[in-house]
């Protein structure tokens, strides 16, 4: 199945699609299913995202920057386990309206099984295109969960 692309563009939206880029890189998945909004994983992913741990000591994060997880908090596979950057408010912010607005234009809701699921890219990257495989491996998005490493392909 084609699935529809919500696309990040780094000419436009830099730290937005950096960090994007960096969660895929790191086998986040690429395809998504969108579930809605739901405001207690929202507080308690926020909880853990305003914190991190170096040397047995847990530190605050200060709040200069706005937090931004991959997956999104509004898709089945976001949640705590999701790559948390933070990115200047303003990207944030346009980043709601973009996904907002594009689930609006394809009709993607939650709760609609594969009419609820579709691919996030990063386009523009000075680094390429994401070159790592979803961990676990994304069943049906475009290229099958075949991805170049290398030149070696990658299922």
């Amino acid at each position: 199945m084609k699935y529809p692309k919500l696309v990040f563009d780094w000419g436009r939206h830099r730290e937005l699609a950096v960090n994007v880029w960096h969660a895929q890189m790191a086998g986040h998945p690429k395809l998504l299913t969108y579930a809605g909004p739901d405001p207690k994983l929202r507080k308690a992913t926020r909880a853990d995202a305003l914190h991190f741990e170096h040397g047995g000591q847990r530190y605050e994060i200060p709040h200069v920057l706005s937090r931004d997880e991959y997956p999104f908090a509004c898709t089945l596979e976001g949640g705590g386990a999701s790559w948390v950057g933070h990115i200047p408010g303003r990207e944030n912010s346009a980043q709601g309206g973009l996904i907002a607005g594009f689930l609006s234009r394809y009709g993607i809701v939650a709760g609609n099984g594969e009419q609820s699921k579709f691919l996030v890219v990063v386009t523009g990257h000075p680094d390429g295109d994401v070159t790592n495989p979803c961990l676990p491996a994304c069943k049906g998005c475009e290229h099958g969960c075949r991805f170049t490493q290398n030149g070696k392909a990658l299922t």
